[in-house]
């Protein structure tokens, strides 16, 4: 008889337990600062589109300086799990401008893709309200310049990849009843290669012909600064969901071949987070 009751208690006291527990993972409304061990991983993606302006200089198709205006949608899903201090973040970004020159006289077309991949380090501090992160992101971009005007050598082809360090950091305050979390991210290049003509070369030469002329280009921080930052401001509106709203800013420059480039963009962007978990199955 005592032997049952102690047997029972046991199991009462190990379902406490797990009761206790499982409460304490469900206190935390943002999943990834939850130090509760799983087998699964917590899943947060966000998608946003945006609109700004566009400053474009290629040496290449001309000496002007184009301005207009730009879109940008943004993906980025961020995996980690849970009680873990490294996470996976993969970003797809595109973006499409329509420029004109200071005279008004000439349009240029402006479009590119890129792919993000990186690696970052955890920390949590002040109860895990803040979140910090470090690390590093390797980017692959191709995109195109194209004048409207046409010429001798009308479009100029990109093409990047490049290792860059990153780093961001995330604070969760509430306001009344509404719970709110702050951002900001950068990253930048450090070293890569580049595509890109050389001066006076066209791309007859280089593709009709197969005329090498160092159109691979290896670049570093100094020859391609290409910066990215990003401030965000997201709204808590459901358990799972979120809304965001921030300032995106691209900042790409190459001086290779002899020739300058820049794209300048800057877009205010609107768009919404999800988060989920995917837990482990063990029979």
């Amino acid at each position: 008889m005592r032997t049952a009751l102690r047997k029972t208690a046991t199991t009462l006291a190990a379902a406490l337990c797990t009761v206790a527990g499982a409460q304490h993972c469900r206190t935390h409304d943002i999943p990834e600062l939850s130090h509760c061990e799983s087998s699964g991983k917590i899943i947060t993606t966000s998608y946003s589109i945006g609109i700004g302006t566009t400053e474009i200089l290629d040496t290449y198709l001309s000496q002007e300086h184009f301005s207009g205006t730009g879109i940008t949608f943004l993906a980025t899903s961020d995996r980690i799990r849970p009680g873990r201090k490294w996470s996976t973040t993969v970003q797809h970004q595109a973006n499409l401008s329509a420029t004109h020159d200071r005279a008004d006289n000439f349009d240029e077309l402006e479009g590119s893709y890129n792919f993000f991949w990186g690696r970052m380090r955890n920390w949590y501090l002040c109860d895990s309200h803040l979140r910090l992160q470090a690390g590093a992101t390797g980017n692959t971009g191709i995109g195109f310049i194209y004048n409207i005007s046409g010429g001798n050598n009308p479009a100029q082809a990109r093409f990047h990849i490049d290792v860059r360090p990153a780093a961001s950091a995330a604070y969760r305050f509430d306001i009344g009843r509404c719970r709110i979390t702050a951002g900001y991210s950068f990253d930048m290049a450090l070293a890569g290669l580049m595509f890109s003509p050389n001066y006076g070369q066209s791309y007859y030469e280089i593709f009709s012909r197969g005329d090498y002329d160092r159109n691979i280009v290896p670049t570093t921080a100094v020859s391609m600064p290409y910066f990215r930052q990003q401030l965000t401001v997201d709204i808590n509106v459901g358990r799972k969901l979120s809304l965001r709203a921030g300032y995106l800013g691209d900042y790409q420059q190459s001086h290779v071949n002899s020739l300058k480039q820049h794209i300048y963009s800057h877009r205010f962007m609107i768009g919404f987070i999800k988060r989920f978990r995917i837990t482990g199955y063990r029979p």
